[in-house]
């Protein structure tokens, strides 16, 4: 049994809704960012890097960091031929971009939402705000025009790339216009808000 640490509206939805495709058994365990518990003893012992969502492993290994998480269970359950497997034409790819949108998209999000923890400055706050959002802007336009598939982001079709990438969309400060911009996004995330499993893993979120 995995155990999946989340809390609602955080946006990090990506792992469970990858858990709902491989049918795998999982609980959850609701964390209050809100009251910072994320950042308590308790927590911090399970989760040294202090993020949601963390998972546990049914060996009671407990990982972080959706990319880790994506892959790990990838490679748990290679039945549902959602993350590419060594071997596959297009696992370096996958490889590739499941990486550079955590690593180039996902932080940008923390510039937008969160100046103050970039600068200590706080008149810098807006700058740094209005730099984020362009660079967002930037950021999309680029994955826009590297997604091959149709409507996924791969030739493959499906795969957990198109669910981290929705992910991302959701975090948008006006995802309408990001739509506009980019249909080629527009219609990955159109293709994976029709899947059962994103939308039971949006309606917990939402309650």
């Amino acid at each position: 049994m995995y155990t999946l640490y989340w809390e609602r509206l955080s946006g990090a939805i990506a792992p469970q809704v990858i858990m709902e495709e491989m049918g795998v058994p999982y609980d959850t365990v609701w964390i209050d960012m809100a009251s910072g518990a994320h950042r308590q003893p308790g927590y911090a012992d399970i989760n040294p890097v202090r993020r949601i969502p963390a998972l546990r492993l049914p060996e009671d290994t407990v990982i972080g960091e959706t990319a880790a998480i994506t892959l790990v269970l990838g490679e748990r359950h290679i039945q549902q031929d959602i993350v590419p497997q060594p071997g596959d034409d297009d696992r370096a790819v996958f490889l590739f971009w499941l990486s550079a949108m955590a690593a180039n998209g996902y932080p940008l999000f923390t510039r937008s939402w969160h100046p103050e923890q970039i600068t200590f400055d706080e008149a810098a706050n807006e700058t740094v705000r209005q730099r984020a959002e362009a660079d967002l802007a930037d950021f999309f336009a680029m994955i826009d025009r590297s997604i091959s598939g149709d409507p996924y982001f791969l030739p493959r079709g499906y795969s957990a790339l198109d669910i981290y990438l929705t992910m991302l969309t959701e975090w948008s400060a006006d995802r309408d216009a990001l739509f506009a911009a980019n249909p080629r996004i527009a219609a990955v995330c159109r293709a994976v808000a029709d899947r059962p499993s994103y939308r039971k893993v949006m309606a917990q979120h939402r309650e």
